[in-house]
């Protein structure tokens, strides 16, 4: 990973925003995805109308299966050495402290960052999170 990841990364608090941050970025860098792409991701296939896809989570990585501008593709993610970096373990962490099993995989936080809504995030979200953040 590029250190300017890694360092977007250790800056983000350990609360259902920042995991979520680090989640988008983390899969983001490591799937090589547009925004659009990975926002319109379902936890499970046809789980939504205006799904673009879904993610399946092994023991040993993610298979990403997406449907981009030019046709169904899928992308694999295999996991990382150390958790605080892992794409794959950023993806079960916000699962289980977001409680999210049906549905959008991203989804809009409370204000306080504590919650998780229903509603998907929008792709401007990830432009606000990297420029904040940089």
């Amino acid at each position: 990973m590029t250190e300017d990841i890694l360092a977007l990364v250790a800056t983000l608090p350990y609360r259902l925003r920042g995991l979520q941050d680090r989640a988008i970025l983390l899969i983001g860098f490591a799937g090589r995805l547009s925004r659009s792409e990975f926002i319109s991701l379902d936890v499970h296939k046809d789980d939504t109308l205006d799904s673009g896809g879904w993610i399946e989570i092994f023991d040993k990585g993610a298979l990403l299966t997406l449907n981009a501008k030019s046709g169904w593709r899928e992308v694999e993610i295999g996991r990382g050495s150390k958790d605080h970096t892992c794409p794959v373990h950023a993806l079960e962490q916000l699962l289980h402290f977001a409680k999210i099993d049906f549905g959008p995989f991203f989804v809009d936080t409370s204000r306080n960052g504590k919650r998780a809504s229903k509603a998907r995030l929008h792709d401007k979200y990830v432009v606000r999170l990297i420029k904040h953040r940089s």
